[in-house]
């Protein structure tokens, strides 16, 4: 009973000499009438009258909680709190704090010491909690936490001054500020390496679809799926809709960086060139790992130890690209179709420049097409570019099926030995001249983007009783964006060059049957 009285007179000491520091300092000290609320005073500054320039509509109170326990002796120097009672003192939006006197023998106060819950101290309180409900331990009323307030704690000095001083420091004029941050910090303590945790079961048909599966090349659908909700490392079932529609996973294997993919051909022409990012997959034995993967949006490269493997599933249909890009995914199939492609690999900080082979038979449609398909999509990026014009439209690859007056254009214009020809009967007033020479004028698109041109045609008799003339030849002239009037354009054109011939651009009809193959 003796004891029980001590601890009394202890704490009847510690609220007194409380009160009476905060009235010494001008501070305003509300005593809890009820200790419910998990604080026992809220101090308040008064407000600042020295006008420091904030208007009175905008000037925020400055308050504190405080929550405080007095101690006798120096056996300890911890003091310990019920958890409900810091509980809501910790989560309350204004500055909470643990305030502890320490008394000598006599009834005289000897140190205080302040312990703020922010941060690392509310992360405590926060674990704790969670812990708790981990353990269904909810009777929190008779749970205890312990703060070691010399170890944690602010040591000020008992006086009017230094107990003004240490609630000063807490209790920011910037109130909203702290609230916000001490918001975030109730919201987000505890969840710095994610907030969800799942445990699956799932079927591994073999070490080849383990590999395609951690290097994320095929989805893993689980059998069973349980989601956690982790904080601080303590797991508790996940209660909401989030992950109700999840049906299989794709696993992000580690990324070794950047790099930069350039595939050639035996001869001396335009490579392909690509950025991309390597991974490296598990050392599984079975399937000649470690396996580096390169991927990119319109394929991967897949790198063992014996062999490199070039797959795409995207391939050309389907996929709206830009001009840039169909053109070097086209070289580069192209390329790998024929037999005897180089790649390269460079740009990663991590890994030396390394060059191999692609000799793989590759497979798929078009295959046989593809060095047409890659010539005409490189041929009318120079169009392009010799007429001032940025293509930045996304097509569809098959609009290069009805391209024909495209396909046409480049041929004439960049192709010296062009494999298409003009064929007429007759031209109005020309009575067989040999050679004649016409001047061609087009309007032609693709993907979304026109140009005009003209070319001087040079055509030769023949002794075809119906086709009487044959182009022999073809001289780009002129090309530029589309222009609105082209038979003005035309004879412009036929003007400055000297060519008094001008091919009417109605006059020419494609023969589908004819056209480039």
């Amino acid at each position: 009973m003796e004891r029980d009285l001590e601890s009394e007179r202890i704490g009847l000491i510690g609220e007194s000499q409380f009160q009476l520091l905060s009235a010494q300092a001008d501070l305003i000290c509300n005593k809890s009438t009820v200790d419910v609320m998990g604080w026992d005073f809220i101090v308040e500054f008064p407000p600042d009258r020295s006008g420091d320039g904030t208007a009175l509509d905008r000037r925020q109170a400055r308050a504190v909680r405080v929550q405080l326990k007095s101690t006798a002796g120096r056996k300890s120097s911890r003091v310990r709190l019920s958890l409900s009672a810091v509980d809501r003192l910790a989560k309350d939006a204004h500055p909470s704090v643990i305030v502890v006197f320490r008394i000598s023998q006599e009834g005289k106060l000897q140190s205080g010491y302040l312990v703020h819950l922010i941060g690392d101290e509310l992360a405590k309180v926060l674990k704790r909690l969670r812990l708790a409900e981990a353990n269904e331990s909810y009777d929190i009323n008779n749970a205890n936490i312990s703060y070691d307030y010399e170890k944690i704690g602010r040591r000020f000095d008992p006086t009017p001054e230094g107990l003004r001083e240490a609630l000063s420091d807490v209790c920011q004029d910037d109130f909203k500020a702290y609230t916000i941050e001490k918001q975030r910090q109730l919201a987000e303590l505890g969840y710095e390496r994610g907030r969800y945790e799942a445990e699956a079961i799932a079927l591994i048909d073999g070490p080849q679809h383990l590999n395609n599966v951690l290097l994320g090349l095929a989805p893993i659908k689980p059998t069973q799926f349980r989601v956690f909700d982790s904080r601080f490392g303590i797991r508790l079932p996940y209660q909401g809709t989030l992950f109700d529609d999840i049906e299989e996973f794709v696993f992000t294997p580690p990324t070794l960086g950047p790099c930069v993919i350039s595939i050639r051909g035996a001869a001396f022409g335009r490579a392909a060139r690509f950025d991309a990012t390597m991974f490296i997959g598990p050392p599984i034995d079975d399937v000649d790992g470690p396996e580096f993967l390169i991927r990119h949006e319109d394929f991967i490269i897949r790198m063992t130890r014996s062999s490199a493997k070039f797959e795409s599933e995207r391939g050309l249909d389907g996929v709206l690209r830009s001009l840039d890009k169909h053109a070097e995914f086209a070289r580069a199939l192209s390329l790998i179709a024929g037999g005897q492609a180089e790649l390269t690999i460079s740009g990663n900080p991590r890994i030396p420049a390394v060059s191999l082979p692609l000799g793989e038979v590759l497979s798929g449609p078009y295959v046989d097409q593809l060095p047409m398909i890659s010539e005409f999509l490189d041929g009318w990026q120079v169009l392009l570019s010799k007429a001032g014009i940025n293509s930045a439209n996304l097509f569809n690859f098959d609009e290069l099926w009805t391209a024909d007056e495209a396909r046409c254009a480049v041929e004439m214009l960049l192709n010296p030995s062009p494999s298409m020809r003009l064929e007429f009967k007759s031209f109005e007033g020309v009575d067989r001249p040999d050679p004649l020479e016409v001047l061609l004028f087009r309007t032609c698109s693709f993907g979304g983007t026109s140009l005009t041109y003209s070319a001087k045609v040079t055509f030769e008799c023949t002794d075809d009783p119906v086709w009487r003339y044959r182009s022999a030849r073809f001289e780009a002239l002129d090309v530029r964006p589309e222009v609105q009037d082209l038979d003005e354009y035309g004879f412009d054109q036929g003007e400055a060059r000297g060519i008094p011939l001008l091919l009417d651009q109605r006059s020419l009809k494609l023969d589908r049957e004819a056209q480039i193959s």
